[in-house]
C-alpha cells in the first residue's frame, strides 16, 4: 500500500497496483478499490504550475489507510481538497455550495454561530483555492454564500437565490414551451415525423395521402372510426361523461376517460380543445 501511494506520487502517467489489489493508479488518478472511490489525481493548470486534487470522502476503514499512505506520500505537493476528484469543476462549485448552506442552517438557535461561520469560511476557502489554482470564476451565490456572517444574512441570501432560481425556471419553461410548439407545427406540417410533446397531451393530424388520423404516438385510425368515435364522445359528454367507460376503441384500446376536459383511451390523452379543432377542420362540427 504504502508502496504504491509513493510509486504514484512520483508517477503522473503510469500503472500499478497493490499486492492486495484494492489500492491501483493509473492516468495520474490513484484510486481505492476501484474507479468508484478516487483518493487523488495528478493535476495541472494553463500556467503548467501542478497540485494534487485530493478527496474530502472516507468511506471504509481500509480506504480510510489508503487516504493516509497517499497524503503521506504527497504532504510535500501542493494539496487541493475537493469533495471528490472525480467531479468537474461545475459540480464542485454545486458541492461547495451544498455544503456552506447546510452549515448554515445549524445557526439557527445555535449558541455559538462562530463555530459555523468558521465552517463556512474553511469550506468557501477550499473552494476559492481550487478555483484560483485553475482560475475559474467563482459562482456568485458561492461567493455571497462565503460571506455569511449571521442567521438573517443567510436568510436573505436564500431568499435570493430561490427569486433568482425562480426567474431561471421560467425562462427554461418559456424556451421548453416555444420549443414544444415550434415542433408540434413540424409535426402538423409533416415535416417531421416523431414528436414528443413534455405536456402529457397527444395531438392529431390527418394525412391527405393515406386517408387516416395520425396521433403523435404514431397510431394510424381510418376517417371513418375517428367520426364514429367523435360522435360517440360528444354524445357520452352530453350524458355527464364516464369513466372506466367499459368499451374498447377498435376493439383494443380501452376507453378509460370521456369528459368535458379530455378523453384518455389506452395510453393515449387528447384534450377536448383538440378533438374539437380536429372535428372542425374535418367539417363534423
Amino acid at each position: 500500500m504504502w508502496d504504491i501511494a509513493h510509486e504514484w506520487a512520483c508517477d503522473s502517467e503510469g500503472k500499478g497496483i497493490g499486492a492486495a489489489a484494492n489500492i491501483l493508479y493509473a492516468n495520474g488518478v490513484i484510486y481505492s478499490y476501484g474507479s468508484h472511490f478516487v483518493i487523488a489525481k495528478h493535476v495541472k493548470n494553463g500556467k503548467g504550475e501542478r497540485a494534487i486534487l485530493f478527496t474530502e470522502r472516507s468511506y471504509s476503514q481500509t480506504t480510510a489507510k489508503h487516504i493516509s499512505a497517499v497524503e503521506s506520500a504527497v504532504s510535500h505537493l501542493n494539496l487541493i481538497f475537493v469533495p471528490d476528484p472525480a467531479l468537474c469543476h461545475e459540480e464542485l462549485f454545486d458541492n461547495w455550495h451544498v455544503q456552506m448552506v447546510n452549515i448554515a442552517h445549524h445557526l439557527e438557535g445555535a449558541k455559538k454561530p462562530g463555530k459555523y461561520i468558521l465552517q463556512i469560511k474553511q469550506v468557501f476557502s477550499a473552494a476559492k483555492k481550487y478555483a484560483e489554482f485553475f482560475n475559474y470564476p467563482l459562482p456568485t451565490s458561492l461567493v455571497e454564500m462565503g460571506m455569511v456572517k449571521c442567521l438573517e444574512q443567510f436568510q436573505a441570501n436564500l431568499v435570493a437565490e430561490k427569486e433568482a432560481i425562480a426567474i431561471e425556471e421560467a425562462k427554461m419553461n418559456q424556451k421548453a414551451k416555444k420549443l414544444h410548439e415550434q415542433k408540434l407545427k413540424a409535426w402538423r406540417l409533416f415535416e417531421i415525423t416523431n414528436f414528443y410533446g413534455r405536456d402529457g397531451w397527444d395531438y392529431l393530424r390527418f394525412n391527405n395521402r393515406t386517408g387516416n388520423i395520425e396521433t403523435t404516438q404514431q397510431v394510424d385510425i381510418t376517417l371513418d372510426a375517428g367520426k364514429a368515435f367523435y360522435e360517440l364522445v360528444t354524445d357520452t359528454i352530453e350524458k355527464g361523461g364516464c369513466t372506466d367507460c367499459g368499451m374498447l376503441f377498435l376493439d383494443k384500446y380501452p376507453v378509460l376517460d370521456i369528459n368535458k376536459v379530455f378523453i384518455q383511451v389506452g395510453c393515449h390523452k387528447i384534450s377536448l380543445k383538440e378533438i374539437n379543432l380536429f372535428a372542425k377542420q374535418q367539417g363534423w362540427q
